[in-house]
């Protein structure tokens, strides 16, 4: 069985690949944190919209509820963020750099526990009689 073809899985691996690449631009401040004129740069969050068409419902049996309304949209933040610059022009903050990737560490640990959930519960429903 192809775990790709599965919706909520797609989307767990498509988050996982986001977190990553979110994780290394992270080490990058981090590793420019004295080189003069370095700007921190981040990814844009995640576009759970976009990525949430992949996954649909399906009602497999008439007994199955149907949804009574549609999930409401994410809301995007647009407070601006405080950032310090250095005398130098840099501007990474180290303490805003390792909040950053814990979060992204929790953000992968939650993706990656969901993921190994569903396929126990797959596991278990082709195994079970």
């Amino acid at each position: 069985m192809d775990l790709s073809s599965i919706g909520l899985f797609k989307l767990a691996s498509q988050r996982m690949d986001y977190l990553s690449a979110r994780h290394r631009t992270i080490a990058e401040n981090i590793a420019n944190a004295d080189t003069p004129g370095f700007r921190a740069k981040d990814l844009k969050p995640f576009d759970f919209q976009a990525t949430l068409g992949q996954v649909s419902q399906v009602r497999t049996d008439s007994g199955h509820l149907s949804p009574l309304r549609e999930a409401a949209a994410f809301r995007e933040d647009r407070r601006a963020p405080v950032y310090e610059t250095a005398p130098d022009g840099n501007g990474v903050v180290l303490e805003e750099q390792m909040m950053k990737s814990a979060e992204v560490r929790q953000a992968y640990d939650l993706a990656t526990n969901l993921f190994q959930k569903n396929v126990a519960m797959l596991r278990q429903a082709f195994t079970s009689r």
